[in-house]
């Protein structure tokens, strides 16, 4: 820890700051020359225009303050930092090409800054990767203390476990079950109770604390939190935690109250009409573009097996409204004369052709009709059978452990009732997509357990959606196709 201007300050803020200062440098010259500047020697340009490349660095600087780039906890390897990255440096090189139309003879040319933040985009990017992959698992590990060492906190110290170079590194639970303490659970000590958590944070050196517990807490553990937080200790919820790490969202472990309260976002509202527009504009394109494939995909659909060439069935849309979607026929005419069921990894229904269209995800072209028509987006999640939404939504009760006096040792009550699968019908809050984030994370749903991991997905992008977000799952999509991973 450093001192600057009498406050105390890391070193690897200023670590980063440094490198970003070095890479803006490097990318001076390389803008030089990819901008052709009537100036034969670039020192004697970079001496000219000392001032604005000045003004160029702080502007940079500015944005990548204000954008929570000097984070040195960020994992910059994680795609979503990388895009952080790449738009706050356009952004920057934005603001630098709208002051150079301003008229001064001290302004440097347009062509000079948009080459320039070109190379300092890319350079940029390869420096926080550098940093991350150096730094997060050898000098920036926080050490992390659950409190709790039920269900919950167990998950999220083996979610943990298996991101090595996460940076955070679990010394211990802490629960108030006496049967717990001093114990070992998967290889994670139960270092004392809730009481001992001003103690034990200063024994461990903790930097983060995860509330993992889902009964009420008592006041004083809510007064030690709060006192914990103004001293600096980082305190995070299970579910924020786990969200972070794992890309989607634990339905065993939250609340409707969670999700609620990490949802709420008044600029969904624009994101949505924009992203019905990008749909329209994309869809349009889409079947102008492919059209002759309709053609080709249709002959070889007849050649191939008997049938029609086109599947339509009846799915759920937003907030299960129904519709007919429309896709090239994969599967055998009468493949469910047994009556519904999942496809599968090798499912021996799907034909020769059909096999192929899925890998490629050719099957899904017709769907740009449902997108026109407004039933369906690009990204979303995947619109399912009411069949299968009814039996996920079908209320069972839920159990615990009996706490009354009266209750017998062991014996479960019912303490309420849930979906059977937890949360599912939030999937119908949003349009379906053609493809989505459940859909690139995770192939078959074959079993109700499968359907309740690719749920963690889908919510995770309900709660998360964005168009930086839906930009990452496209991509993501295309590089599915091309190199044929994926189901």
């Amino acid at each position: 820890m450093l001192k600057l201007l009498g406050l105390p300050v890391s070193i690897w803020p200023l670590l980063l700051l440094t490198g970003d200062v070095v890479m803006f440098g490097l990318s001076l010259p390389i803008g030089f020359f990819l901008s052709r500047h009537t100036l034969s020697v670039p020192w004697f340009f970079l001496g000219l225009f000392l001032p604005p490349i000045i003004l160029m660095g702080v502007v940079y600087v500015v944005v990548l303050y204000v954008a929570n780039l000097y984070n040195h906890y960020l994992d910059f390897r994680r795609r979503e930092n990388i895009s952080q990255i790449i738009l706050s440096s356009l952004i920057g090189t934005l603001i630098l090409v709208i002051l150079s139309s301003l008229p001064s003879q001290h302004l440097i040319g347009r062509g000079f800054i948009e080459w320039q933040g070109v190379a300092f985009v890319w350079l940029l990017v390869l420096w926080r990767y550098a940093f991350s992959a150096v730094a997060l698992p050898l000098r920036l590990q926080r050490k992390v203390l659950i409190i709790g060492a039920g269900g919950a906190g167990q998950e999220i110290a083996k979610v943990i476990s298996l991101r090595k170079n996460s940076g955070f590194v679990v010394v211990g639970f802490l629960d108030d079950n006496p049967q717990k303490l001093h114990t070992s659970i998967g290889g994670v000590p139960v270092l004392g109770s809730t009481d001992q958590l001003d103690e034990l944070i200063r024994e461990h050196h903790v930097a983060m604390v995860v509330m993992a517990i889902t009964h009420e807490r008592s006041s004083a553990l809510s007064s030690s939190l709060i006192r914990l937080s103004l001293m600096g200790v980082q305190l995070i919820d299970m579910p924020s935690l786990y969200e972070f790490l794992a890309g989607k969202i634990p339905t065993d472990h939250i609340s409707d109250g969670w999700f609620l309260i990490h949802s709420l976002n008044s600029s969904k509202i624009y994101y949505r009409h924009f992203k019905r527009l990008t749909d329209l504009a994309l869809a349009s394109l889409g079947l102008a573009l492919t059209w002759p494939l309709f053609l080709i995909i249709g002959a070889a659909i007849r050649l191939d097996s008997p049938g029609p060439v086109f599947f339509r069935q009846e799915r759920l849309g937003k907030d299960g409204k129904p519709f007919e979607i429309i896709k090239f026929r994969t599967m055998v005419q009468d493949a469910e004369k047994c009556g519904p069921q999942f496809a599968s990894q090798g499912d021996p229904r799907i034909t020769k052709v059909g096999r192929f269209l899925r890998k490629m995800r050719l099957d899904e072209l017709p769907q740009l009709y449902n997108i026109l028509k407004g039933e369906m987006s690009f990204i979303g999640p995947r619109p399912e059978r009411e069949v299968f939404i009814r039996e996920f939504q079908q209320l069972v009760p839920e159990l615990r452990e009996g706490r009354r006096a009266t209750d017998a040792q062991g014996c479960q009550v019912v303490c309420g009732y849930r979906e059977r699968i937890p949360y599912y019908s939030y999937r119908l809050l949003i349009k379906p997509g053609i493809t989505g984030w459940a859909q690139v994370m995770h192939s078959y749903a074959a079993n109700l357990e499968e359907t309740q991991t690719k749920l963690q997905y889908d919510l995770y992008y309900i709660k998360n959606m964005s168009l930086v977000w839906d930009l990452a799952i496209l991509l993501k999509t295309i590089r599915i196709v091309l190199f044929g991973w994926g189901r």
